[in-house]
């Protein structure tokens, strides 16, 4: 699957999300964009299952709505802040925001409901664009799951980001794991500028995008910080 940028990201400080959101890949020599073309709109389903994942979802959506040259059309998980933005939820985000495994245990039955239920009204609203906030205990298997049942379905897969880099950094042996998304994510947004390096480096598609809280920080204080603090 060869990767191609049409849409320019650019993460700036003091800026509600992005000035631009602009990318796709190609698929089947035919990009995402050709085929909401095709379709009169594009179609995204998002899942975010934790706050901070919810406030970064928003605003995606809020740029993608803003600078997308179709109508958009969001399904998907996620909370309060998403919904302002226009997604329906499917249920609660908290049902998924289990972090370990042993606070995941008392709610694994729950667990795969919800992966079950996922996949499926993905699979439904066929989406042209699949992005999955963090959360990467459910996001992960909602992908590799959804990237399976679309080769069973004989089904298009659609491209799948995912935002914020797993931790491989504090793992051992973090990024030799890394390669294991190549199996179900097509690329990565970082928040942190050398994820992105080591990503590529290991043949995952990254692009580092900047850090979400660094948006609500104006800039001037931004300007002041690093000019007390010369390099």
């Amino acid at each position: 699957m060869g990767f191609r940028r049409i849409w320019n990201v650019n993460w700036g400080v003091n800026m509600k999300l992005m000035r631009k959101m602009r990318r796709t890949f190609s698929v089947s020599s035919q990009s995402a964009v050709d085929f909401a073309s095709k379709d009169g709109e594009l179609r995204v389903f998002i899942v975010a299952g934790e706050v901070s994942g919810d406030t970064i979802g928003s605003r995606v959506m809020g740029s993608l709505i803003k600078l997308s040259p179709l109508p958009v059309r969001f399904a998907g998980v996620g909370g309060k802040m998403m919904s302002k933005q226009g997604l329906n939820p499917l249920f609660p985000m908290e049902d998924i925001a289990v972090m370990g495994i042993w606070e995941l245990l008392p709610y694994l039955n729950q667990f795969r409901v919800r992966l079950k239920q996922t996949i499926e009204a993905a699979l439904s609203f066929k989406p042209h664009v699949v992005l999955t906030v963090d959360a990467k205990g459910f996001s992960f298997r909602f992908l590799k799951h959804l990237r399976a049942a679309c080769v069973q379905h004989g089904m298009v897969s659609p491209l799948h980001f995912h935002y914020v880099s797993p931790s491989f950094w504090a793992w051992k042996g973090g990024e030799a794991r890394l390669k294991g998304l190549l199996h179900f994510v097509d690329h990565v947004l970082c928040i942190l500028p050398f994820e992105a390096e080591v990503c590529r480096s290991n043949g995952v598609a990254a692009t580092f995008v900047g850090h979400p809280t660094l948006e609500d920080i104006p800039e001037c204080q931004v300007n002041q910080y690093f000019d007390m603090c010369p390099i």
